[in-house]
């Protein structure tokens, strides 16, 4: 499956410029002349696809409640934006539908990741793939689809195969050559932290893509970009745009 990744991916938005997974982020990834977005899509309790990614509202919204008891209704009058800042205040919790009609109007292109609840693997993919064939804007190049929930990643391939799919670890699986293999794989996905020289050699070796993810200091990003890595996912893309220009690297 063929997959050109962008070299920089501002992580659910633009995480250290505006609040993370709403609009507003979306945008200003876009001010900022990122390419591809990545975010998180996760379900209500009412089987709503939402932009967001812990379990619980607290952190983003104040209300101390996992996401997968809230129903879309509950949801809709929470404030996402405060928290980060006052210019930000009565930002709502974006439905997916809501994110790629905005990605078509800033020409953004997207990295997906299924955020599922516990037991909702399936499920959560097989919404996201339906929203997708439906509301993907066609003037956009194909989203990447990724997850650290292997069946996620198995229900999408058999909802929508036309898609590319991203292994998300951690570090390399031992397994990684079959994981890859079996769900349809065009890509990997690691975490900086656990990022090898070596891990790197092997993905790109194969024929993969690479992303690591959340690169936020210039000097990291020009030497991952150094050992073979495709694509940084980074809170901070201006600053990781400008460090690989300035080394020839972007």
């Amino acid at each position: 499956m063929s997959l050109v990744l962008p070299s920089v991916i501002g992580h659910r938005g633009a995480a250290r410029h505006a609040p993370e997974n709403t609009l507003a982020g979306l945008r200003k990834a876009a001010e900022q002349r990122v390419p591809w977005v990545e975010f998180d899509v996760m379900l209500t309790a009412d089987g709503t696809a939402v932009l967001h990614h812990d379990e619980t509202l607290k952190r983003i919204t104040g209300l101390d409640r996992p996401m997968a008891e809230l129903t879309y209704a509950e949801l809709a009058g929470l404030d996402a934006g405060s928290w980060f800042g006052a210019a930000f205040a009565d930002e709502p919790v974006p439905t997916f539908e809501e994110a790629l009609a905005c990605l078509g109007a800033l020409g953004l292109g997207a990295n997906v990741e299924i955020k599922p609840t516990e037991g909702r693997e399936v499920e959560t993919a097989r919404v996201a793939a339906r929203i997708l064939r439906r509301c993907w804007p066609a003037s956009l190049p194909q989203p990447l689809i990724s997850s650290f929930r292997r069946a996620s990643l198995a229900a999408m391939q058999a909802a929508a195969p036309e898609l590319p799919r991203g292994l998300l670890a951690e570090g390399l699986p031992d397994d990684w050559r079959a994981a890859v293999a079996e769900l349809g794989c065009a890509s990997v996905h690691l975490w900086r932290k656990k990022l090898t020289r070596a891990a790197v050699e092997a993905v790109k070796t194969a024929g993969f893509g690479l992303a690591v993810y959340t690169v936020n200091d210039p000097e990291e990003a020009v030497a991952f970009r150094g050992w073979g890595v495709d694509a940084i996912i980074t809170d901070d893309p201006p600053a990781i745009l400008a460090g690989l220009a300035a080394a020839g690297l972007a």
